[in-house]
């Protein structure tokens, strides 16, 4: 009987540190729907990495499952998809006490 060999997704590789120090600041609320979910938040690239986004804290925020799956569904630079951000983007704000770090994320 022969093992299959699981595929990595090239997007799977996330800087954990980074996830931490994000909870550290913000907690376990959802930066969309405001929802503590605990440990089952989930990380979520502002800018995918498909579209050249990296694991920075500038790039980073943290959804419920609902939310990182209603983003989703969407492609980056769509109408709905950069409302999304938009969004998120104000809340993580709120939830950072307004660090000046998370002020330097681009949509370019």
């Amino acid at each position: 009987m022969s093992k299959k060999k699981k595929k990595k997704s090239q997007f799977q590789h996330r800087d954990k540190t980074v996830k931490q120090y994000l909870i550290s600041l913000a907690g376990t609320r959802c930066m969309c729907c405001g929802r503590d979910v605990g440990s089952e938040i989930t990380w979520h690239h502002l800018k995918p990495r498909y579209a050249g986004g990296q694991d920075t804290l500038a790039n980073a925020s943290l959804l419920c499952s609902n939310c990182h799956t209603h983003i989703h569904k969407y492609q980056w630079g769509t109408e709905e998809y950069m409302r999304l951000t938009k969004m998120i983007l104000e809340k993580r704000l709120e939830y950072t006490g307004y660090l000046a770090v998370f002020n330097s994320f681009s949509f370019d």
